[in-house]
This record gives structure tokens, C-alpha cells and sequence, in this order.
């Protein structure tokens, strides 16, 4: 699940330039979009579903040419679900009728229904086509960054760990040092998830703090300016 790895780093590699200086103004504008149900994801029980669902649906939608139908949508977070058998906790809106939809269905109602995702009617091919609205794209490109570049440093740690045990098991040749490496790697592995942990808890918690829109998107800003 996300939350095993979703985390903020304590210094953020991002430098802004005059460019970024004017996507972000861009940026701030399209707070006035964000119906007030979107932020409700960030107090869900099942947020950690929400937000791996946003990205499967985004990865697919980045092969797409300007959207996603409905069927589509509903067949990635089946799969996604199938993958990973998540469990999908009952949200305090939802009546008995809703609880009878699959757990894509359900995923893909509650997204659109805040905000995340929008609808496009197609009455000329009576489709139903799904589109990622600027606003949740910020937003979505923050939970990929969030959960791709730690993620880079800790495969690192591992495949140096397992490589150097492999050449320990099957080298004669090497000696006891080979294993204090792996103890090393081993060590500063476990202190990557630990801070990878505490930050991740510290990022929900100055986005629950918020009281405005605007005070949680510039929280956003900031961690990119940091």
C-alpha cells in the first residue's frame, strides 16, 4: 500500500526558476476551481486507496490522448484491486445501495464525486469519458514524487545488500569486511524507512492542520520551494 512508502523528504531537490516562478501563480489561481469535497481525501480512512488509485488511473491516462472512458477507468482499478486485494473501508456518506457496487466502482464514484476526477458526457457516442482536472493533477504529480524518488534510494540500499551477500555465499575469496558492508547498507536501509515513516506522518499532519484551501495548497508550494 502507499502508506508502506509514502513520505516528504526533509530537503526538497526542487530549485525554482522563473518558469516554475510562473507555474506556480498559474497554480495558485486554480484554487478557486477546488470544490470544497476535495479535501475530503485527505481525512478518508481510505486516502492510501484513493491515492494509489489517482496514479494508476493517471499512469494510464498518460497513454491516452485527452482522456479515459468510464470502462476503462473501472477495468485499471480492477486490476489494481485484483493485484493488491485492498479493502475498501465504508466512507460516512455512503448508503447501503452505494455498498453494493464493486470496489472499483465504488473508488471511481467517490473520486468523481469530490472533486478528483470529472465527467464528460459523449451523447453522440453515449460515453462516458473521464479527465483529470488541472487543479487534482498538482496534486497527483506531488503523490508520484512523493513515492517514486526514496523509493530509488532504498532499492539501492537492498540490491547492494543482496549483491554483497551473493558474492560472500560464492566468492572464497572475499572476507569478513563484505559483511560489514552488507550490516552497513542494512542499517542505513532501515534508517531510510524510519525517516521515510516519521516523514510521511509529519506531511498528513501539516495538511490536516490546514483550515483553508489556500493555506493547503501553499503548504504544497512551499514543500516545492524547500
Amino acid at each position: 500500500m502507499l502508506q508502506n512508502y509514502l513520505y516528504l523528504k526533509p530537503t526538497s531537490c526542487y530549485n525554482m526558476t522563473d518558469t516554475n516562478q510562473r507555474d506556480t501563480e498559474k497554480i495558485m489561481q486554480l484554487r478557486y476551481e477546488i470544490p470544497d469535497t476535495f479535501w475530503s481525501l485527505f481525512r478518508s480512512v481510505n486516502r492510501e486507496i484513493y491515492m494509489e488509485s489517482l496514479l494508476v488511473i493517471n499512469e494510464e491516462y498518460q497513454y491516452s490522448n485527452y482522456f479515459l472512458t468510464k470502462e476503462i477507468c473501472v477495468q485499471v482499478l480492477s486490476d489494481m484491486n485484483a493485484q493488491k486485494q485492498v479493502l475498501l473501508q465504508r466512507e460516512e456518506n455512503e448508503t447501503d445501495f452505494d455498498m453494493l457496487e464493486t470496489t472499483a466502482s465504488r473508488i471511481l464514484r467517490w473520486l468523481l464525486k469530490t472533486g478528483w476526477l470529472k465527467k464528460i458526457e459523449d451523447y453522440s457516442t453515449m460515453t462516458t469519458n473521464i479527465v483529470i482536472p488541472d487543479y487534482a493533477a498538482v496534486f497527483i504529480e506531488a503523490f508520484e514524487r512523493l513515492t517514486s524518488e526514496e523509493l530509488e534510494e532504498t532499492e539501492l540500499y537492498i540490491q547492494n545488500v543482496y549483491a554483497t551477500l551473493f558474492s560472500f555465499q560464492n566468492n572464497s575469496r572475499v572476507n569478513l569486511n563484505m559483511l560489514r558492508t552488507a550490516l552497513i547498507n542494512t542499517r542505513k536501509l532501515n534508517k531510510a524507512l524510519q525517516d521515510m515513516l516519521h516523514n510521511m506522518d509529519k506531511f498528513f499532519e501539516r495538511l490536516l492542520d490546514q483550515e483553508s484551501y489556500g493555506e493547503l495548497l501553499r503548504e504544497h508550494l512551499d514543500g516545492k520551494q524547500a
